[in-house]
């Protein structure tokens, strides 16, 4: 089967079947039964699961950026506000406006951005769009792989004048709006549920074999090749992205040791000076008086400083990375990839039909469970510290 060609854009959707539908619409026209099963699953996810997949889909996108930006500033002038107030007591003439004006603006912008983030709930939105979206996309190939859509009897009518596909649509029907009804409180409790496999036999008619192979290379190019890149693209950036912030919090953390280590040279040097007993010639280290005295609590005060600073620094970043988990996901990332590669080995070189399904149905599983431990690793997170 043909594939669109796919732009650095939209290269990880794996929901848009426009060009697939168009596609399978022409091959059956043309009189190609085979491509009737796909075109039907393709056609049943297009109408009821795409539109509101795309809108929770791009909730999510929006509720995530709400929430990155008030959890930065929120950080951010949370540690403002302490860096302020340790120059202003540290070194009073520091800054050319009043400090407590400055340490109450950054205090005051922490505190609205806190408010507003627990008024508005941009983390709890986020999370849900986000569990809708995945779910209907679940939805969608739990369709593809329904196996009521390929039976003998696909276009017999039972005794409400029904046939097999009707009552697909009417299942599918039923699922999204049961995910549409949703609200945080119901995801937060879906989390802490594991995740029950579909256990029944699949039955794959000889007379259908064309078609689900039609179904299968739809499913391990659309499905699996999309989300193994996705995967290996996102275990990438998430990894780089956590492993900048790691260092600077290392550094930060070392640099502060490291000026309390001077910090306690200096007191040192400084008691002995003040204590000719303990120094032979101490008059010739110290022959100010006075004006060494007030140096020497100058640069007290700076590596003092210095040093308290590192660990305000460091609490900072760890907040932000906490607020995004990156090395976990990243970890979880790779773990789902490490499984999605492995059985769409398998899938290629299994011989039978039922078989392949039975893959493609764990891989299902895997991906499901996924995005079970994504809500569980963010339900959690502290955003604001």
């Amino acid at each position: 089967m043909a594939t669109a060609s796919v732009s650095p854009l939209t290269r990880f959707d794996d929901m848009d079947d426009s060009f697939e539908i168009s596609f399978c619409r022409e091959q059956v026209d043309a009189g190609h039964r085979r491509f009737v099963p796909l075109f039907t699953a393709l056609s049943i996810a297009r109408e009821l699961i795409f539109p509101d997949f795309r809108a929770a889909d791009e909730e999510a996108q929006k509720q995530r950026k709400k929430y990155q930006i008030i959890s930065q500033v929120a950080v951010w002038s949370g540690l403002a506000a302490i860096v302020i107030g340790l120059f202003a007591i540290v070194f009073p003439n520091f800054f050319p406006l009043p400090s407590e004006l400055l340490e109450f603006a950054a205090a005051a912008l922490c505190v609205v951005f806190i408010l507003q983030g627990t008024h508005s709930k941009p983390k709890e939105n986020w999370l849900l769009a986000r569990y809708q979206a995945e779910n209907l996309r679940l939805l969608k190939f739990r369709t593809l792989l329904d196996s009521r859509l390929w039976c003998d009897d696909t276009e017999q009518f039972d005794q409400l004048g029904e046939t097999p596909s009707d009552h697909v649509r009417n299942d599918v029907l039923a699922a999204v709006r049961s995910l549409k009804g949703l609200v945080y409180e119901d995801v937060a409790e879906r989390a802490s549920q594991g995740v029950i496999p579909d256990v029944s036999e699949i039955h794959c008619p000889d007379s259908s074999h064309q078609a689900l192979q039609e179904i299968i290379h739809y499913y391990r190019e659309k499905r699996l090749k999309t989300q193994m890149d996705y995967l290996a693209y996102k275990s990438g950036t998430e990894e780089r992205d956590g492993s900048m912030p790691h260092l600077w919090m290392s550094i930060a953390f070392f640099v502060s040791f490291g000026f309390i280590l001077i910090h306690l040279g200096l007191d040192l040097g400084h008691f002995l000076v003040a204590n000719p007993n303990l120094l032979h010639n101490s008059h010739l280290l110290w022959s100010e008086g006075r004006e060494a005295l007030e140096a020497h609590r100058l640069i007290t005060k700076v590596l003092v400083t210095i040093a308290v600073l590192g660990p305000a620094f460091v609490a900072g970043i760890k907040t932000y990375r906490a607020s995004r988990e990156f090395e976990r996901n990243a970890l979880r990332h790779r773990a789902t990839l490490h499984s999605l590669e492995g059985l769409n080995q398998k899938m290629s070189d299994a011989k039978n039909m039922a078989r392949k399904f039975r893959i493609a149905r764990t891989c299902e599983l895997i991906l499901e469970f996924d995005s079970s431990e994504f809500m569980r690793l963010l339900r959690e997170v502290e955003w604001y510290g």
